[in-house]
């Protein structure tokens, strides 16, 4: 039923919404109810943005009482200061857009096992080895998952979002 859903709203989320930063942040929302994140025990699902002024984190932040597996979301904007480790410990999903990426992206994938979800909006994000980009192909997002990065994190997709995705490389 779960797939069902997620099918429904990815398909309809392009025609309904705005623009593709609001369809970006309606799809971060429903993603992390596929994600098993073990490694932590925390009383909220955790995203993290570059920017909260603009992009998928500004709508998502705008959202009130939104509840994953019965758990609120808390939501922080990423600094060029932040560490690596800390950036492990506070974000459960983090949406990367080109403000502070590749500041912040590669150290934290050379970083094993990967424990957080990264997520940009570029075939490039992949390419440095980001773990899933929501890509705009005509009017429609598409959730593309990087396989390579998905063998090293310490997290569980579940089948169902892999049912939705397309996969880098093909």
């Amino acid at each position: 039923m779960r797939v069902v859903c997620l099918v429904a709203l990815m398909c309809s989320l392009s025609a309904q919404a705005g623009t593709p930063d609001q369809v970006r942040s309606a799809l971060l929302f429903q993603i992390a109810k596929f994600i098993d994140f073990t490694h932590v025990q925390s009383d909220s699902v955790r995203y993290c943005f570059t920017s909260l002024s603009k992009g998928p984190g500004a709508f998502l932040a705008q959202q009130q009482n939104l509840l994953i597996r019965g758990q609120p979301i808390a939501i922080t904007e990423l600094s060029k200061s932040s560490q690596n480790d800390e950036l492990s410990r506070q974000c459960d999903i983090t949406y990367f857009d080109g403000k502070i990426e590749n500041d912040i992206l590669l150290p934290w994938i050379k970083t094993r096992p990967l424990t957080t979800f990264t997520v940009g909006s570029n075939f490039e994000f992949l390419e440095q080895g980001g773990v899933a980009a929501l890509i705009q192909e005509g009017k429609k997002i598409r959730l593309y998952i990087n396989r390579e990065q998905l063998e090293q994190v310490s997290f569980k997709v579940q089948a169902r979002l892999m049912t939705v995705s397309k996969f880098y490389p093909n």
